[in-house]
């Protein structure tokens, strides 16, 4: 089922309506916005909507507001929430929260609120009741999902302001219901003000959803805004000692309607001013994180040391204080319990899933001796972008990248609407996506259907990424730097020093083997910075644009950012096709008012990386980041194959010497099920490139303050 939002004149609900004559027009119609290129051969009207309804149309969100709070308008004053009484109401200087209506298999949830000052250290343990899984145990607020009435018990251990140990204890009654739970709402929560959050609901009958609507009951005000069609966002508010508020959905489906509450807190933390270039989390919102080893050598520096809102230029750690990796192990390669005394976390199972994939993934070693460039591994569900940082020589990393199971995806909130990374004033689009053996190597995982994942799943999620960022800390600060490095030195003094002389290895690449199209250059300001495209780029087609790239060095055009983006894609490509034979496809489209022409590749290449003419900037970045790889090793990359031109993007996903069947040789839902699924990955290559500008634009502001 599709389901339409809309909001009540109080902005606060957001209905949802559907039906099998809405999916019809929808597809067919107004939706087009979104989606124009749906071939017109396809005769929408006459499909058997219902056996067309597993391919999981709802979570695609075909029906949509444009990042609104739902798609009305209301006029006149919003009236605010209505504020129920503080559980720090008294003067108590720490008080407990619980969700309401706790009934067994529905999400529950307890919290812990620092009245009178920030708390910190919190650590929960279970003290009566069945056992539940707590995997949020070192937030304020925890939840869990019961599977029999019964009283559950918690207590909560914690520091207050001035260092002093002390703990609470809260129990919650939870009551079997007189029918099975039809919602379920998840990801009760904690956060720190300024923080996003997201909450979602599900039918708990299994049943399609025809409605759902969300209200705010109280609290300080939110702004809610959609991710899809069943999930909200909104970001937290600033507060002046830590707050509840609550939401409620409202689920219809065939079975029936039912409601649940889900619990916010929102920790008083003060970030840091977007303004203040002095301080090093200056414009960015950090989260509640702790080291993964309580006990480990740096367990107390960790934290304070990458991911404090009061660092500053003059109060980062010195080597002396937190080592780079490779520091520690005197340039040898860390063992897998090495590293794990540098990480981070927001939830201990990001820990343990990190080391299970470091354990299962890197057998080659490559991604722990790229770690050697770092002072710690920051593993975070509020982390987003990912990024490596010159100021604290960490590597920040998406806890969305590592989750396993249905629980542990419902601690990480999702991405924001990437629909505003659509769209262009330009004539062409460029495409790309990493192909094993004919397929994609990225999957979509949607959170309706509560999908298990393993770690070859989190090779293909994290993988890439660990390439590309540990790139860069490598161009920082290179292996052969190491033995440089004395314990009173910083990682910001060091790299910036570098930075300012011209001595990354990005600079030597950008002397030896610099891109040279002027207008690649000046194009990717235009669709990777936001700048305004001028009348000739506007005037630039497809084949034009072609003309520009081919002849030019760059793997991909991201490269033109700048040349640590250049040497970045340049060994994340290698890497992938040497170590995990993936190669990555790129491609030019035209690009007009209603979107790209997925069905018409001008130009396109699997594996540009194979490409002789590339051999020697490979070589020169390899040697110096990377330098345990063969020297001879990049010779060993396929040639590149072409994509065939006037096929579409999806076509060419099969690249043979025979031609794929033609459309019309498939079933009308099989081929709709094709087009959705590329429309997934097309989502995540926009949410990939917005992530990508956003951590760019953090390093390079730093670097040049």
């Amino acid at each position: 089922m599709l389901v339409r939002w809309e909001a009540d004149s109080n902005g606060q609900v957001v209905n949802a309506s559907d039906g099998m004559s809405g999916v019809e027009s929808i597809v067919n119609g107004w939706n087009r916005e979104w989606f124009p290129k749906i071939p017109e051969e396809w005769n929408l009207r006459r499909m058997d909507w219902r056996a067309f309804g597993a391919m999981s149309v709802l979570s695609l969100g075909l029906v949509g507001c444009g990042g609104g709070g739902g798609g009305g308008t209301t006029t006149g004053t919003t009236p605010q929430p209505p504020q129920a009484a503080s559980p720090c109401d008294g003067g108590v200087a720490v008080a407990t929260v619980q969700s309401s209506g706790a009934l067994v298999g529905k999400q529950a949830a307890v919290g812990i609120l620092g009245c009178t000052a920030a708390i910190t250290d919190v650590q929960w343990t279970q003290t009566s009741g069945p056992a539940v899984d707590l995997l949020s145990a070192q937030t304020q607020v925890i939840h869990f999902e019961p599977g029999v009435a019964g009283t559950y018990g918690f207590r909560a251990s914690y520091h207050d302001a001035l260092g002093r140990a002390g703990s609470i204890d809260v129990s919650s009654a939870i009551t079997a219901p007189a029918t099975p739970a039809l919602a379920i709402v998840r990801n009760h929560q904690a956060v720190r003000m300024g923080g996003n959050v997201s909450v979602r609901a599900w039918s708990g009958s299994g049943d399609a959803v025809q409605s759902v609507s969300w209200v705010q009951l109280d609290g300080p005000k939110v702004a809610l805004q959609p991710v899809d069609n069943l999930a909200r966002q909104f970001v937290a508010p600033a507060v002046t000692q830590d707050s509840v508020l609550h939401l409620r959905a409202t689920v219809t489906a065939a079975s029936g309607t039912d409601s649940q509450d889900v619990l916010i807190l929102v920790e008083k933390y003060d970030q840091a001013s977007d303004n203040d270039d002095g301080h090093v989390w200056a414009g960015s919102h950090v989260s509640r994180v702790h080291a993964y080893l309580p006990s480990g050598p740096y367990a107390g520096l960790l934290a304070p040391c990458v991911y404090d809102a009061k660092l500053t230029a003059a109060t980062v750690c010195t080597l002396g204080q937190l080592p780079l990796l490779g520091q520690e192990t005197a340039g040898a390669l860390p063992s897998v319990e090495q590293v794990m005394k540098h990480v981070v976390v927001s939830h201990d199972w990001l820990g343990a899933n990190f080391e299970a994939f470091l354990r299962t993934n890197d057998l080659q070693g490559d991604f722990r001796r790229m770690l050697m460039s770092t002072t710690a591994i920051v593993l975070g569900a509020h982390v987003r972008p990912s990024f490596y940082d010159p100021a604290t020589g960490a590597i920040y990393l998406d806890g969305d990248n590592f989750w396993l199971t249905p629980a542990e995806r419902d601690t990480i909130d999702e991405v924001p609407d990437y629909r505003s990374d659509f769209g262009s004033s330009l004539a062409y689009a460029n495409l790309w996506r990493y192909a094993k053996a004919g397929d994609r190597f990225f999957k979509y995982w949607d959170p309706q259907l509560r999908i298990t994942r393993t770690q070859s799943d989190l090779l293909a999620e994290a993988g890439w990424l660990l390439y590309h960022e540990l790139s860069h800390a490598g161009d920082f600060i290179p292996p052969a730097q190491y033995a440089a490095l004395g314990t009173g030195d910083t990682v910001n003094a060091f790299v910036g020093g570098r930075y300012r002389r011209g001595e990354l290895v990005s600079d030597s690449l950008h002397n030896h083997f610099p891109l040279t199209s002027v207008e690649m250059q000046g194009l990717e300001q235009v669709e990777s910075f936001g700048s305004a495209a001028t009348p000739a780029q506007k005037r630039y087609t497809v084949d034009q644009v072609v003309g520009f790239f081919t002849p030019d060095l760059a793997t991909d055009p991201y490269a033109y950012s700048d040349s640590r983006e250049d040497l970045a894609m340049t060994l994340e490509e290698t890497l992938m096709s040497l170590r995990l034979g993936v190669q990555r496809d790129i491609a030019f489209v035209p690009n007009d008012a209603s979107g790209a022409d997925f069905d018409d590749v001008r130009w396109g290449q699997r594996g540009r990386i194979g490409d002789p003419r590339l051999r020697g900037r490979i070589k020169l970045v390899a040697a110096e980041v990377a330098p345990w790889l063969a020297s001879d090793a990049p010779d060993a990359l396929p040639a590149p194959v072409a994509m065939r031109v006037g096929d579409s993007w999806d076509a060419n996903l099969t690249l043979a010497s025979t031609v794929p069947p033609s459309r019309h040789a498939l079933s009308v839902s099989a081929d709709m099920g094709r087009w959705i699924d590329e429309q997934h990955a097309l989502k995540r290559w926009a949410d990939r490139a917005r992530d990508r500008r956003e951590a760019h634009d953090r390093v390079d502001r730093w670097l040049k303050r």
